[in-house]
């Protein structure tokens, strides 16, 4: 590991077969949710959203955590985050605060229709008011409600960001499996998150953003 938990080189990135992480932005929020985990061992932790639970089987990982989801059977609490009280806990929250607000989850099959703009936005307020500690990763570009609240409140926010910079394989040699070559670049300063898109030039998310509380 890194000196610096936040750090990752491209030999960190969390590979599984599940969801294919190399391909998204779970390769680098699943290794760096492992790593905040393990510096909160002994604490109490709640996540919202069950996410690490299904990278965890396998033996990386052993879970014990309470889970907040009112739709995934892995959750250890069914309801929604606003109905809890997170007052005492170690908050983490891995790529879902964005779908707050939005159709994704809501039987319509409909997906990334922004239906309620304030809805991420207070729910990510929730968590940064309540909770004792959280690391919470959202991909910008997916909610613009809570994207544009982030970027009027960055100065606010102890974040840091990670930006993929390259997308894909090395085919062009005879070794079989190619080289990976999707690489994500540490930003430990943003001040803008205006200028990035999802999907766009590379596919899901091309900034993350990950928020550890209020400055």
């Amino acid at each position: 590991m890194s000196v610096d938990w936040r750090i990752l080189e491209k030999k960190d990135y969390f590979m599984s077969g599940y969801n294919q992480t190399w391909q998204n932005e779970r390769c680098v929020e699943l290794e760096l949710g492992f790593r905040w985990l393990d510096l909160n061992k002994g604490e109490k932790i709640m996540e919202v959203g069950a996410v690490m639970s299904y990278y965890a089987e396998g033996g990386y990982y052993e879970l014990s955590h309470e889970v907040i989801d009112p739709y995934d059977e892995k959750a250890t609490i069914v309801d929604f985050m606003e109905n809890i009280d997170l007052t005492g806990n170690n908050i983490l929250a891995v790529s879902t605060i964005e779908h707050i607000g939005t159709t994704d989850y809501d039987g319509s099959g409909e997906r990334q229709n922004l239906v309620d703009a304030d809805a991420a936005p207070l729910a990510l307020q929730q968590i940064l008011n309540q909770a004792d500690s959280c690391f919470v990763t959202l991909p910008i570009g997916y909610n613009t409600g809570l994207d544009n609240w982030l970027e009027d409140n960055l100065h606010r926010l102890k974040c840091f960001g990670y930006h993929k910079t390259q997308h894909g394989f090395d085919l062009s040699g005879d070794t079989w499996p190619p080289e990976l070559l999707v690489t994500w670049e540490y930003h430990p300063l943003v001040k803008s998150i205006k200028d990035y898109e999802y999907r766009t030039p590379f596919p899901f998310a091309n900034y993350i953003l990950c928020i550890e509380g209020w400055k």
